[in-house]
């Protein structure tokens, strides 16, 4: 068995005041931040949480304290020098047979006490072999070796069924490299079960798992509790916010979290960001436009975010409306620029604006005369709206500008029209 004390470097049966003081030390020492890929350290730094975790707690720590006081019982009785050990015999044998009755109750006080000696050797050497398998576990996923790491893990929660990290170890491996929702599921709610101390990671990664399976409600319950638990650290809240955003499409959710977020730290234009892409999904436009135009002042190149934010309106979030409102402001800025024309008969044509969309291409045009692919476009659009003439004078030019892309109808009808002129 483990001894907590002894991990924290503190006199056995020390205060709950000492433990503390160790611990804080010890857990700067050991923490995975100052020691980033080092398996060792991490390890040592969950024995660390895990011997806090009980001295910290009135009630577990009596009960390991209680634990401690039968082993070390056993363990100097059964070790004492013969010449000790002959005359408590003696003393014991003769005690006994004046009186039965107490001679019935030390019996089964060293029987208890065996037993419970005999429970702590084979703990101690399941807890070995767990955390033993645990270690090969760590070497496998350094070495990418994921399926013999599943392995090694099982055989750690086989010797140990309550070892909350391999659960949650486990259930990580079966999230990200066997897209396994369901076993992982089952893992991470082992690992939330066997955990002293409640962890808002275990509940973020629990919610993603039901976000892949599409367990909303589920997965938004434990987003809250997650939340909870971080008092809204800002890497956990952001990564939330993302999974309402992306995957379960729950728009106002993510504003909320944002929100908070830029609350927290205004300097971020990454929260600006996609708080405006969540309000624009809900075509919540004005409020969107104000969160652009904050990200735009906060931009080192103004002209080139803003286009990608257009470009995002349109492909991504498919608000076209709000695509043209910030398109127009980059051709009052760049006038004679030719793809933010293209960019805006595109956008005019998803509307179903077709003369608007067309007389943006031709101005896209007009301000690039040497681009193929405007031609092409145009031509094909001509053809669509009947006007074949037009479409072959365009087909006829990208060809010129070294245009090899084949459409069937174009290639026969203009090269035949060119023949013939």
């Amino acid at each position: 068995m483990q001894n907590h004390y002894t991990t924290l470097g503190i006199p056995e049966l020390a205060s709950q005041e000492e433990a503390k003081v160790a611990f804080k030390r010890l857990a700067v020492e050991f923490h995975p931040d100052k020691n980033p890929n080092n398996p060792v350290a991490e390890e040592l730094f969950k024995q660390i949480n895990e011997a806090y975790q009980v001295l910290s707690n009135p009630v577990t720590k009596e009960r390991y304290d209680t634990t401690l006081r039968f082993a070390y019982s056993y363990s100097y009785y059964a070790n004492q020098r013969p010449k000790e050990a002959d005359q408590n015999f003696r003393r014991y044998h003769t005690h006994r047979q004046k009186d039965p009755k107490n001679t019935n109750l030390y019996s089964t006080l060293i029987s208890i006490t065996i037993v419970i000696y005999m429970f702590l050797v084979v703990n101690s050497i399941h807890s070995f072999m767990s955390r033993f398998h645990y270690y090969q576990a760590l070497q496998k996923i350094e070495t990418k070796e994921y399926d013999k790491a599943i392995d090694k893990l099982s055989y750690s929660i086989g010797y140990d069924n309550s070892f909350a990290t391999a659960y949650f170890l486990r259930a990580k491996l079966y999230a990200e490299y066997f897209r396994f929702p369901n076993g992982a599921l089952k893992d991470y709610t082992k690992a939330i079960e066997n955990t002293l101390i409640q962890e808002s990671k275990f509940y973020l990664e629990r919610g993603i798992a039901y976000g892949q399976i599409n367990d909303k409600e589920d997965a938004i319950t434990d987003f809250s509790t997650a939340l909870d638990l971080s008092k809204y650290e800002q890497k956990t809240a952001h990564e939330i916010a993302d999974e309402y955003y992306n995957r379960l499409k729950e728009y106002e959710l993510a504003i909320e979290i944002y929100t908070t977020l830029i609350r927290q730290d205004s300097t971020k234009s990454i929260y600006y960001e996609q708080r405006a892409l969540a309000h624009s999904n809900l075509q919540q436009n004005n409020l969107a436009q104000k969160d652009i135009e904050t990200i735009i002042q906060k931009s080192n190149n103004p002209t080139q975010k803003r286009t990608e934010i257009v470009e995002q309106l349109e492909n991504g979030v498919k608000n076209y409306t709000l695509a043209l409102r910030n398109n127009w402001i980059l051709l009052n800025e760049n006038p004679t620029e030719s793809k933010f024309h293209f960019t805006r008969s595109n956008l005019f044509f998803k509307l179903n604006k077709r003369e608007k969309g067309m007389e943006n291409l031709d101005l896209a045009i007009l301000y690039n005369q040497g681009d193929k692919e405007l031609y092409m476009k145009r031509a094909e659009l001509l053809l669509d709206l009947q006007q074949p003439t037009k479409a072959c004078k365009d087909w006829i030019k990208a060809k010129k500008l070294g245009n090899t892309t084949k459409h069937t109808t174009l290639d026969f009808f203009c090269f035949e029209e060119e023949e013939v002129n």
